[in-house]
């Protein structure tokens, strides 16, 4: 592989911040979501409205969906999971764009840069 000097900026940049992120911490591939819930017993608070709140990971296995609870012990771990997943996949987007970029330009100069002779047909 060539050396990343002949890159821009912004993607050196980009593939840089992303093996870190790779490399470093932790990646969650879903969402929090905060559901309240009632317990079901009678005489708790959460029959007259007050709902108790718990604190899920949604995320997908396979085909399927599935909640998991997060202790508020490991919320903020499971949150930094999160946000470097979605980090990631913004630096990603923007390797990915100055990749298309580079594709592009070597398509239309391949293409245009070297015609090709038109067929001679044998009659």
């Amino acid at each position: 592989m060539r050396h990343r000097a002949h890159l821009a900026l912004a993607e050196r940049q980009a593939r840089s911040q992303l093996t870190r992120l790779v490399h470093d911490h932790s990646l969650l591939a879903g969402s929090l979501v905060l559901m309240r819930r009632s317990c079901g017993r009678e005489n708790c608070r959460c029959t007259r409205g007050r709902k108790h709140a718990g604190l899920y990971l949604a995320i997908r296995l396979g085909r399927k969906r599935k909640l998991i609870y997060v202790p508020s012990s490991l919320a903020q771990e499971a949150s930094q999971g999160v946000g470097n997943y979605r980090r990631g996949r913004q630096l990603t987007a923007i390797v990915s764009q100055h990749c298309l970029e580079r594709f592009l330009r070597q398509k239309a100069e391949r293409t245009l840069g070297g015609r090709r002779k038109p067929c001679s047909r044998a009659s």
